[in-house]
């Protein structure tokens, strides 16, 4: 067994997970160090898995997420990394093609969840290491642009709304909060 710290231990939840694929930073729980032997941290390169969902979703550990611990809903997969790029392991696993073959692994009603025995059966591919870097790369790039264009998106919005409004004011409407003209 581990011996439990004074300090008080972070937790990533699914709820984290999906935050990190949102491009933002997840608000980790804290609470008291798990006192089982099987209880490992993340480190620097690790996949984290959402158990539960319609999607499956992936992330590679960044260095923020070093020492954290993961909840039940999560599983953590540490890549041989001599045999397998986490970037490259995490495309793979985001491809529409593997999130059918997990989708169809989930197990139970309502919130379904991913069997561990599938996610350890899975047969991945594995090209020459810099193969496995070039794809991850494109996979990088992609993934960044789409939140790029996502922020793009909301900027639009946001930015479209303010125009309405003061195109509204400029015709001398003034409106309350429940629509009725003044």
């Amino acid at each position: 067994m581990q011996e439990a710290s004074a300090e008080p231990a972070r937790f990533m939840r699914l709820s984290d997970l999906t935050d990190i694929k949102a491009g933002r930073l997840p608000t980790l729980a804290v609470g008291q160090s798990p006192n089982v032997a099987r209880a490992l941290t993340i480190e620097v390169g690790d996949l984290v898995i959402g158990a539960r969902g319609a999607v499956t979703d992936v992330c590679v550990a960044e260095p923020y997420l070093e020492g954290v611990f993961i909840s039940l809903d999560l599983y953590l997969v540490r890549p041989n990394r001599s045999y397998v790029d986490p970037h490259y392991l995490a495309a793979f696993l985001e491809l529409p093609t593997t999130q059918a073959l997990l989708s169809g692994g989930k197990q139970g009603t309502g919130l379904a969840r991913l069997a561990k025995e599938a996610l350890a059966k899975m047969k991945v591919p594995l090209p020459p290491m810099p193969q496995q870097r070039l794809i991850a790369c494109l996979a990088q790039s992609y993934e960044q642009e789409t939140r790029l264009l996502k922020q793009l998106a909301d900027i639009k919005t946001f930015f479209g709304r303010e125009a309405i409004t003061r195109a509204i004011r400029a015709a001398g409407i003034d409106t309350d909060y429940t629509g009725s003209a003044k």
